[in-house]
């Protein structure tokens, strides 16, 4: 038990984050739901908290931005293997620039363990115009 609880402040058997989102393309201004799922690691952790980004990436000028964050503080710990189901919603920008074959974006999910452990995730979505819902986004 001791070596598993050392292992996974190292990292290994950690509980793990996952976004889960029902899709991958959205509107300008569209409210995108979904929920964070975390599955417990080898060991019961400690949870500190957890963030979300959504950045956008222009590939043009070689830059991110930061749209906005996603944080809930806790003290909550996950037992070994539990799974914790947490809903998750954030309302797109109606000025964001769509996705192109240069803007593209995604959302950064972080889970902040006690001891310094971190768990990461990303998924990509795709913005588009209201009006036009296909896309190519040169992937």
């Amino acid at each position: 038990m001791l070596l598993r609880k050392y292992l996974s402040q190292l990292g290994i058997g950690k509980a793990i984050i996952d976004l889960k989102l029902p899709k991958v393309m959205y509107g300008l201004g569209e409210r995108v739901t979904g929920e964070f799922f975390i599955l417990g690691g080898i060991c019961e952790q400690k949870i500190k908290r957890l963030e979300c980004d959504l950045v956008q990436i222009d590939k043009m000028n070689n830059t991110q931005q930061f749209i906005d964050t996603t944080t809930i503080l806790t003290t909550k710990f996950i037992e070994e293997e539990q799974e914790i189901r947490i809903p998750f919603s954030f309302q797109l920008p109606v000025s964001a620039a769509v996705s192109s074959e240069h803007i593209s974006y995604r959302f950064n999910t972080r889970l902040f363990f006690d001891k310094g452990v971190i768990s990461e995730d990303q998924d990509i979505i795709q913005v588009v115009d209201q009006n036009s819902k296909e896309i190519d986004v040169g992937q």
